[in-house]
């Protein structure tokens, strides 16, 4: 049976797929962008259908948080 065949990819099969390292797609895993089973501590595997998603949905920017002034003191001029 080859890695086609499968319903499941390893992390490593889902980077040489997408063109990424096997250390992003890590990430992308403990993230949450890409969701994945982990049937053993350690070793994730991914559904196929759950690759073509993450593929094909667009990339989202990390939103920088915003600066607030502490309440109750007057603003500098």
């Amino acid at each position: 049976m080859t890695a086609a065949d499968r319903d499941v990819l390893s992390p490593r099969e889902v980077a040489e797929r997408a063109g990424f390292s096997y250390h992003a797609i890590l990430r992308a895993i403990r993230r949450g962008d890409l969701h994945a089973l982990e049937p053993v501590p350690g070793h994730y595997r991914i559904e196929v259908t759950e690759y073509e998603r993450w593929l094909h949905r667009p990339a989202q920017r990390p939103v920088a948080p915003t600066r607030r002034e502490p309440a109750g003191l007057p603003r500098a001029r």
